[in-house]
């Protein structure tokens, strides 16, 4: 008789509980792990201008845990940051060259203090994080086709943004800095770990002057990686692999981080790879009012009866404020009085928001992005790579193409029907123009106001 057959009932519900708390147990301390991980990432995607590149790049990143992604060459003109608050970019003024930008997960907005978009080389971003707030930069750097002119006001640029940082907060800069730094990290020990890639240049060198200066350390050269989970740039003809999308943290900072390596697997149509770097820093979430995913049917106060009982809530409200209170309290309650007496009297309708980003295209990406894994083996497949990005490009422009249209056959039978207003929303939808929101000032000094209460002085 084996052992097997020697247990009771009991042994077996006592063998499976263990079992079961076991795997419980390794699953929240994954959860655990991950929610006091900071993910900061680099990555060229060279251009965001083209349709639907933006969405595409959003899509992407949902196969990947993150908190930041520093973007170079975004080639979007000026600066601000889209609606939603996800996307924050700094360009040139009228050409849609160079340009970097941040892409900010749902929790880096949580806690986002405020932001400095310096020049289209250069943007910073400043976050609520423990043991102290974060700082994380992005930089751009000129291509080795640039004078050393430019190289040296595009360090300058750096130093200075630096310099204007809170001494106390923790400094993250990510990039493309066109660097070579090497393999070998002789007489740069503090600077450069044992696991770089690839042989030095002289861009290298001044690199690690300026590392070195500034107490920074190269996160990518810490941990030991296969060959591939370190380059994340290759040559056009995929000879030639290069580490130059490099993350550095302060040097104090750098037994924080955990993991530093490039993902071969990510795919937005471009030579560079993306690189994420795990740091156990924890932002730390601000109070916020949840999203309002529904608005006041606000058509409704064309009725004579509904506007007068709105009008009557109003009044009622604002006879119960106190005069004596300041002006910013004063229009806060002001505005608690109309929204609630608009809630008590119209019903709500929920937001839809629609992508136009097909589910072909969507299927279509899969399938590029498998391509991009076996697209060094022959040169059919890397032929085949190159037929599914221009694919990919022109079905995201039939898509907007599509949207556009059904706009306008929506306006078109709105207008048939009577519902004017609904048409000229839809109209005035079409007809304006992108127009960025960005949520900094300068004060009399020139210097860049990001915090609130900053703002409000």
């Amino acid at each position: 008789m084996t052992i097997t057959e020697n247990r009771t009932d009991s042994d077996v519900a006592r063998v499976n509980k263990v079992r079961i708390l076991c795997r419980v147990t390794r699953t929240e301390s994954k959860i655990g792990y991950w929610k006091d991980t900071l993910t900061v990432g680099t990555w060229n995607v060279q251009t965001l201008w083209t349709t639907g590149k933006l969405e595409l790049l959003r899509n992407e990143m949902k196969r990947f845990r993150f908190d930041v992604i520093g973007l170079s060459e975004v080639h979007w003109t000026g600066k601000g940051e889209t609606l939603s608050g996800d996307f924050i970019w700094s360009g040139e003024d009228t050409t849609h060259t160079r340009g970097v930008g941040m892409l900010l997960s749902t929790k880096g907005k949580k806690t986002l203090i405020g932001y400095n978009p310096i020049s289209s080389r250069l943007i910073t971003i400043r976050f609520n994080a423990t043991p102290f707030k974060l700082t994380v930069m992005h930089v751009y750097a000129p291509t080795s086709a640039s004078s050393d002119d430019e190289i040296e006001i595009f360090y300058d640029n750096i130093e200075h943004a630096l310099t204007k940082t809170p001494k106390k907060d923790i400094i993250i800069v990510t990039g493309d800095w066109n660097a070579k730094i090497g393999s070998d990290n002789t007489h740069w020990e503090s600077v450069v770990g044992r696991y770089g890639y690839g042989d030095r240049n002289e861009r290298g060198d001044r690199l690690l002057e300026f590392a070195a200066l500034h107490n920074l350390y190269i996160c990518n050269t810490r941990f030991q990686q296969k060959a591939n989970r370190k380059w994340a740039c290759a040559s056009p003809d995929d000879v030639h692999q290069n580490m130059i999308d490099l993350v550095l943290i302060q040097k104090r900072w750098k037994s924080s981080v955990t993991n530093c390596r490039t993902f071969q697997s990510a795919d937005i149509s471009s030579e560079h790879s993306l690189v994420l770097c795990n740091s156990k820093i924890r932002l730390k979430r601000r109070c916020i009012k949840p999203q309002q995913h529904h608005r006041p049917d606000v058509s409704q106060l064309k009725s004579q009866k509904v506007r007068g009982v709105y009008l009557t809530r109003v009044v009622n409200r604002l006879q119960d404020i106190d005069t004596q209170c300041n002006l910013k309290e004063h229009a806060a309650k002001v505005e608690e009085a109309m929204k609630d007496a608009l809630q008590a009297t119209v019903t709500t309708t929920r937001r839809a928001k629609k992508s136009w980003i097909s589910e072909q295209t969507l299927n279509l990406v899969d399938e590029k992005r498998k391509m991009k894994q076996i697209k060094n083996v022959s040169a059919e497949n890397g032929q085949l790579y190159k037929n599914l990005c221009s694919k990919v490009k022109k079905l995201a422009r039939q898509g907007k193409d599509n949207w556009i249209q059904d706009k306008c056959d929506e306006t078109e039978n709105g207008l048939k029907i009577g519902n004017t207003r609904q048409a000229y929303s839809l109209i005035k939808t079409l007809k304006n123009n992108f127009v960025p929101r960005i949520t900094m000032i300068r004060n009399q000094d020139g210097t860049m106001q990001q915090s609130k209460e900053d703002v409000e002085q």
